[in-house]
């Protein structure tokens, strides 16, 4: 029986687009999969910029360290309030997500897009990664890189300073600009981590997915229970079972544009909010 299709919604589209799925001709990727073997996924979310941070918009770029390969974009409608500050930083209002899909739609569209890739976020506290893992019945199985931990290791940065996108493709002096868009913000990230790669196979002999997981701290696991139920979750009525792993809510909204070929000559936007540096703001991680 055929799978029903899928229809996303790009940033400025004016009505759905059935998505184009893309075979992956990749095996799954290892810790001894050579770095030049490997196919990534950058990733980044918008949200509504209030807990419990629903998502607004996904965008992806599956790459490998030639170049792009493929992206997903998407708008998602979560049918929830927008923080005016978060809607001043990414633009997104609730009639541009009129026919965008729900999110566990865009969630799963996003999973096959990312099959067997090592996942790419510039989120040092895992904010992104874990808003697409939420709801899940276990969290994301891919690899995981942090470009903002990567940067501090292979540009020698101070160990307490989280970069900001924009401050990386600066020093590295990349041709994109970071604009508060997920697509844009994906393509920039993926950008910066082809960047470091380069100089860190160079300079620190990296060869495989492993060298570069073992080098990293592990990710963290942050505590994302809003603070009027963890008392709850700490002292739970009697007869009542306690919360474990990480809190679920409802869920988030829909992406921009379907997966589509990589362009041969597309100049990528990109910026990030959170990245230089405030993981707090609205729209972006919670602190």
């Amino acid at each position: 029986m055929p799978s029903k299709t899928v229809f996303l919604k790009p940033r400025g589209a004016v009505e759905p687009v059935p998505w184009e799925e893309i075979a992956v001709d990749a095996p799954e990727v290892g810790a001894r999969t050579r770095l030049e073997d490997a196919q990534f996924v950058a990733l980044d979310v918008e949200t509504t910029g209030n807990a419990p941070f629903l998502v607004l918009e996904i965008g992806a770029e599956r790459f490998t360290l030639a170049g792009p390969l493929s992206f997903f974009d998407t708008l998602v409608d979560c049918r929830a309030p927008i923080n005016p500050y978060a809607r001043r930083r990414h633009h997104i209002e609730r009639s541009m997500l009129i026919g965008a899909p729900e999110f566990r739609d865009a969630r799963r569209a996003f999973l096959r897009f990312a099959q067997g890739a090592v996942l790419v976020e510039h989120s040092h506290d895992a904010f992104d990664t874990w808003l697409v893992g939420r709801g899940l019945e276990s969290p994301l199985e891919h690899p995981i890189v942090d470009t903002s931990a990567l940067a501090r290791l292979v540009l020698d940065l101070p160990k307490g300073q989280t970069p900001g996108l924009a401050r990386l493709v600066e020093e590295l002096g990349l041709d994109v600009t970071p604009a508060h868009a997920a697509l844009d913000d994906a393509r920039a990230t993926a950008m910066v981590f082809r960047a470091l790669i380069t100089r860190a196979r160079d300079a620190l002999g990296w060869q495989t997915v492993g060298d570069v997981l073992a080098a990293l701290p592990p990710r963290p696991v942050v505590d994302r229970t809003p603070p009027s139920q963890r008392a709850s979750v700490v002292n739970p009525a009697p007869g009542a079972r306690g919360q474990t792993g990480q809190p679920r809510s409802a869920e988030p909204p829909a992406t921009r544009r379907a997966t589509s070929p990589a362009p041969n000559a597309r100049r990528g936007r990109s910026s990030r909010r959170r990245r230089s540096g405030s993981s707090g703001s609205p729209g972006g991680s919670p602190a």
